[in-house]
């Protein structure tokens, strides 16, 4: 068997780490047959897979307990479904899928807690804008439900039956899901509308999949090896209290309670082995293994936009005496209940207040934001960074990848998202609180703290301001989480885990 070659270094790396999308670099110190990547060997590999039921069950928490057996597969699923409240059409948020479900994922061995992630829907739709568009469309639709899409809006018809240049000249763009936009308009009908695909029309019942590596990122680098482990490896699901929340329903139709199916909440694991000696062989060779990798503290605050708007806030985001390597932050829309194509799982950008062909005048303009972080004494950039631009670049370094939306729906800048509606709403409003579409709704900041240094007894302090933001919207809630770097130890088949 011939082990891949080891990462140049298995403390913290000062390069980008592609923690919460993709699979990072290992230490060395992790066995090959642990490793989360092919290895090259001619060694015959089975894969069991059992669907077990969780041990404890409702509509606000499920707690599943895993077989000591072979290596756990990171890539095994958790299956969820809703009951229809009624006969309407409803459908998952397109920032996150079923994953809207699930307030706070725990993974435990014993009673150490491995990794937690509170806030874990909200997260989950900052995480699918490093997935692919066409990864969303095709897989991640039929799977959990999510899928932020897009597609050019041909439509330049000016008679019922059309002209030249008909359906040649895109002069918009719009969601995509793999339907048809409804073209009826054109003679004389109703406005462009997008409809969800049938399996995923909450109507049908649909059973959608979370996999293991989405609730807990540590699993993309490491699988578990349950055979070394003497404790009992637990896996806790803490569904979103709110059951409005839970799901959307079309324009017209009302705010429904969605309640898990826990019938069909399983758990289907993927155990993977080897040959008796082999693995008896890792067991003794590896003793010890050590993990480095992240947790996740939430913290939120509810803000008004009348109090906060034009001036500077400041926050404490905690960290104290820890190494952090990265803060995520967001601004959700308290009103955004059950009535928006995103819910309340998006990020709100400034407002904008002008339209296309405008002439440049006073108060015709976007609104900004100005965010920066201080640690130890320290701004983490010389001057507070004001432009989008610069923000989704910051965004994009800190995550080692482009986030797959586009300049409207990250800053609410520009005028090429189309009108037309998705599931009754228009898409081309949304950076307003009170407002239904994708507009300005992925405006997420993420910043790498880039000193690689433990943070002093002050903590991080997150500064920031916003001017322009929707006075009419009501409530909004500002959440953030920190990247705080963790190591977990097996040893002689007990594991311990200590923040760093």
């Amino acid at each position: 068997m011939t082990p891949p070659s080891a990462s140049p270094s298995d403390g913290l790396s000062s390069e980008p780490q592609a923690t919460m999308v993709e699979r990072g670099p290992v230490g060395a110190q992790v066995p090959n047959l642990l490793r989360v990547s092919p290895m090259d060997t001619m060694t015959a590999t089975d894969v069991e897979t059992s669907i077990t039921d969780p041990v404890v069950r409702s509509d606000s928490f499920v707690r599943f307990t895993l077989l000591n057996k072979g290596i756990l597969h990171s890539h095994s699923k958790i299956t969820l479904e809703v009951v229809p409240p009624d006969g309407g059409n409803r459908y998952f948020p397109l920032t996150t899928g079923v994953h809207s479900l699930i307030s706070r994922a725990a993974l435990k061995v014993g009673t150490k807690t491995l990794q937690e992630i509170d806030g874990y829907n909200y997260l989950s739709a900052y995480k699918q804008m490093f997935v692919s568009n066409e990864h969303q469309l095709e897989r991640e639709q039929v799977l959990s439900g999510k899928v932020i899409a897009h597609e050019f809006r041909y439509s330049d018809a000016d008679t019922p039956t059309g002209g030249p240049d008909n359906d040649t000249r895109a002069f918009t763009y719009g969601l995509s899901n793999g339907k048809e936009y409804n073209t009826s308009y054109q003679l004389g009908g109703a406005d462009p509308n997008l409809d969800v695909n049938e399996f995923v029309n909450i109507v049908n019942k649909p059973q959608f999949q979370i996999a293991l590596s989405d609730l807990f990122p540590m699993l993309k680098q490491t699988q578990l090896p349950l055979y070394m482990m003497q404790e009992q490896v637990s896996i806790e699901l803490t569904f979103e209290p709110n059951q409005e929340a839970r799901a959307n329903a079309k324009d017209g139709i009302g705010l429904g309670t969605y309640v898990v199916n826990t019938d069909e909440v399983k758990f289907i694991a993927d155990y993977i082995y080897y040959p008796q000696e082999m693995m008896a062989t890792y067991a003794n060779q590896n003793p010890e293994i050590t993990i480095n990798h992240f947790d996740y503290r939430h913290s939120k605050v509810s803000i008004s936009a009348t109090s906060t708007s034009g001036t500077t806030q400041i926050r404490n985001l905690g960290g104290a005496g820890r190494i952090v390597t990265k803060v995520i932050t967001g601004l959700q829309a308290d009103q955004s209940v059950g009535g928006t194509i995103t819910n309340q799982y998006h990020s709100i950008s400034p407002e904008a207040h002008y339209q296309f062909g405008e002439a440049p005048g006073a108060g015709d303009d976007n609104g900004s934001l100005t965010a920066n972080i201080k640690y130890n004494d320290r701004f983490l950039y010389p001057i507070d960074v004001t432009n989008q631009a610069r923000h989704f670049h910051n965004t994009a370094q800190s995550e080692g990848m482009v986030p797959f939306v586009t300049r409207e729906e990250f800053s609410a800048e520009g005028v090429a998202l189309t009108s037309d509606d998705f599931m009754g709403r228009q898409q081309n409003t949304g950076d307003g609180g009170d407002e239904v579409g994708v507009l300005g709704r992925f405006n997420w900041l993420s910043f790498r703290l880039n000193r690689n240094e433990r943070i002093n007894s002050r903590g991080l302090e997150y500064y920031w301001k916003y001017a322009g933001l929707d006075n009419g919207g009501g409530l909004y809630t500002q959440r953030t989480w920190i990247e705080l770097a963790k190591i977990s130890v097996l040893q002689a088949g007990f594991m311990t885990t200590q923040l760093l």
